[in-house]
């Protein structure tokens, strides 16, 4: 129910401001969009109610005013779209139940053709999913666009509430290539055979792979990096506005935890420890929590897209008993919180495993590492083993797990992730790829 009639149209008006200019600003401001666009703006035509979800700050209300301008730029009527970001309360000051109430007034509103709808931060609204499948369930011509920080939270109750009418996407930091476009940076395709092209790309490019390395992967960095001790303050920043407010705001408030500063130490923990294989009983070691609310604890950290957990290779069984390894979402946001404001040369090796690990997991959902007696590798994408060993003289007794693991499972193939070297080679009957880090990072499909 609306109570204050004026207030709540204030509300809707301050962030639908296309109502009256046709525009929205915050597209104008940021005009390059991720590589994920193209793909959401096809799922705009289908009924299915689109969930993405991302850690805070990676860009997701951006998109959506995207999203918001692309539909007014092909011809919708400006009053078949209606935004709101539901945490902020200014329209609970004049409204009992937002969700409805929105829906009513933008439907009386609509023209006859499609409305679409877009919440962002939808979970901020306690039963969000009963409203959005009630108006669902009604046939009326309605998309809806949500958007969220909390995977674990959206995704428990749409998969209850609304199994088989969504389509859910994921929005991470930027990969590699991105940056390079948002640094002003064309990555063309190269071809490997060429060495001269080679040569010229990675010239091209290794400044901006220093600058990642360090800043990592959330798209605000570009707003201040031109600006005196930027990358000081914006790893401060960083740390500030990421972990901190997903941590003492967003799970403190969402999962009713008492003493959220337990969750901050075990991210403290992942991030000293990341890329290691770890048990729950070395991370328990700080936290002193049951196994039960350690487990919880860690599913809150992973649902708010601040750590990524990569199991054992094998099945479900051995991967539940398993030891884990966990990387955090960005190197940016593990700088920040170690308090690493350069890239030293004695972590570099270590700082090019993770950010192996962290492209890899953008494109690989079946990504795992494996152990067996005294043999590891360091990933498996599907079933293909990757070792990082960022170097170039790298001989067969560093290749001895990689060796090992095309043997024990009969492949064929294996991927080595070097300084500079690139090349095939045959060992032991195994087809070796050597590819440079920097190659890598632009094409992380091996």
């Amino acid at each position: 129910m609306i109570k204050d009639e004026k207030g709540f149209a204030d509300a809707l008006l301050a962030v639908n401001e296309w109502w009256i200019t046709g525009k929205s600003r915050k597209a104008e401001r940021y005009p390059k969009k991720r590589s994920i666009f193209p793909n959401l703006e096809k799922e705009l035509r289908s009924k299915r109610v689109v969930i993405l979800t991302g850690p805070r700050r990676v860009g997701k209300s951006v998109l959506l005013h995207q999203l918001i301008q692309n539909l007014l730029d092909s011809g919708t009527s400006r009053d078949n779209i209606v935004y709101y970001q539901l945490d902020d309360p200014a329209i609970s000051l004049s409204s009992d139940e937002p969700i409805k109430d929105i829906l009513d007034n933008a439907l009386s509103r609509s023209k006859n053709n499609r409305l679409y709808v877009f919440f962002d931060e939808v979970q901020a609204q306690k039963e969000w999913y009963k409203w959005i499948k009630s108006y669902y369930d009604r046939e009326l011509d309605i998309k809806f666009i949500l958007s969220g920080s909390s995977s674990l939270t959206i995704q428990a109750d749409a998969n209850k509430y609304l199994r088989g009418r969504t389509a859910e996407a994921e929005l991470l930091p930027l990969d590699f290539r991105e940056f390079l476009y948002f640094s002003g940076i064309e990555a063309t395709k190269i071809n490997k055979n060429d060495a001269v092209a080679l040569s010229i790309a990675r010239k091209q490019i290794e400044g901006a792979l220093e600058e990642y390395l360090l800043v990592g992967g959330f798209p605000e960095w570009f707003e201040i990096k031109n600006e005196a001790d930027s990358k000081e303050r914006w790893l401060n920043h960083l740390l500030a506005d990421v972990p901190k407010k997903a941590i003492y705001e967003d799970m403190a408030v969402y999962f009713n935890i008492r003493n959220p500063k337990v969750i901050d130490l075990l991210l403290n923990m992942v991030a000293v420890n990341q890329s290691r294989i770890i048990s729950y009983e070395i991370l328990n070691e700080v936290v002193g929590l049951d196994r039960a609310t350690l487990l919880n604890y860690m599913d809150f950290l992973k649902s708010s897209y601040l750590i990524l957990e990569i199991p054992v290779y094998g099945g479900p069984k051995k991967q539940m008993k398993a030891m884990k390894k966990y990387l955090l979402i960005d190197q940016g946001l593990r700088n920040s919180l170690m308090k690493n404001y350069a890239v030293k040369e004695e972590n570099r090796g270590f700082i090019i495993e993770n950010m192996v690990g962290l492209a890899l997991f953008s494109t690989y959902k079946d990504l795992s590492y494996w152990r067996e007696q005294q043999n590891e590798v360091d990933y498996v994408a599907g079933n293909a083993p990757i070792e990082v060993k960022y170097q170039n003289t790298i001989d067969e007794k560093d290749l001895k797990g990689l060796l090992k693991f095309l043997e024990n499972k009969g492949g064929k193939y294996g991927v080595v992730i070097s300084k500079d070297r690139l090349e095939e080679k045959t060992i032991q009957g195994k087809k070796i790829s050597f590819i440079p880090f920097w190659l890598f990072l632009l094409d992380p499909k091996i």
